[in-house]
């Protein structure tokens, strides 16, 4: 299936800005079941462009620009080809993955609060997809969709307390629960087909033999070729679409943001 993917974010400020600097990773991943055919990315006003592969292998761009400005408009334009992924989960749990680096907790992600909850709700699991499904429908069972009880900077632990937020905390907290049992599972923001509105995230977790399955644990679903994943790392600070600085005696807001998909082929 082909995708033309449009990404589009609009900044405006109170004054001059005279030095702006933003990392992007706003591009598909190129990889996995995915191959990035074409894209474009850039700023507007136009600014200096580089572009790298980071540690877990994403598409990220530098974009600085030193033309005076009150608005900003960063853009990328992509054609992306998702194939089908298989989802085999009837894997034997538990299982000995040795050191892995999506175990490790992180600032947002921290497993050991969830220690005993992993525990009691896998006591009687003997499956890989058992795991997977117990621990999405207790945290769908557990929180509440509401956008706005949290932000970036919501750790798991906080969300679970909380009981609301959006995809990220779901995908933060199913992460937690996943790595206190000693599953490696990773953060990935993407898009999806059928509401292209705003970034969506999303988890994959890792089979014993080195794959990896993606769930849906706001939508409650496995993986289906509505996905498109842009970045895949530890949680949202390793994966967030675009991070700036900016240089200006006034303020600045993001003032919208525009996502559109398009299939274009089967």
């Amino acid at each position: 299936m082909d995708y033309e993917v449009i990404y589009r974010s609009v900044y405006e400020y109170e004054a001059d800005v005279i030095v702006n600097e933003n990392t992007c990773r706003i591009v598909p991943y190129d990889g996995d079941n995915q191959r990035l055919l074409k894209h474009e990315v850039d700023s507007i006003p136009q600014g200096y462009k580089t572009y790298f592969r980071d540690i877990f292998d994403n598409i990220v761009y530098k974009i600085k620009v030193t033309e005076v400005h009150k608005r900003l408009e960063i853009y990328s334009e992509s054609l992306v080809r998702v194939d089908t992924k298989a989802i085999r989960v009837n894997y034997d749990f538990p299982y000995d993955y040795g050191f892995n680096q999506f175990l490790l907790p992180t600032k947002l992600v921290d497993p050991e609060p969830f220690q005993k909850i992993a525990s009691e709700l896998t006591k009687n699991v003997k499956s890989m997809g058992e795991v997977i499904e117990t621990a999405v429908k207790f945290v769908r069972d557990r929180i509440k969709y509401a956008p706005g009880a949290t932000d970036v900077t919501t750790t798991a632990y906080d969300a679970f307390k909380l009981g609301m937020g959006v995809c990220q905390d779901y995908t933060h907290v199913t992460l937690a629960i996943l790595r206190a049992l000693k599953i490696p599972a990773r953060y990935v923001m993407g898009v999806v087909n059928d509401n292209p509105r705003a970034t969506h995230a999303w988890v994959e977790v890792m089979m014993p033999d080195g794959t990896y399955v993606d769930v849906d644990p706001t939508r409650g679903r496995f993986y289906n070729l509505g996905y498109v994943k842009f970045a895949i790392g530890r949680d949202f600070a390793d994966v967030s679409p675009i991070v700036g600085s900016f240089m200006s005696s006034g303020k600045g807001q993001l003032k919208n943001v525009m996502i559109k998909v398009r299939k274009v082929a089967d």
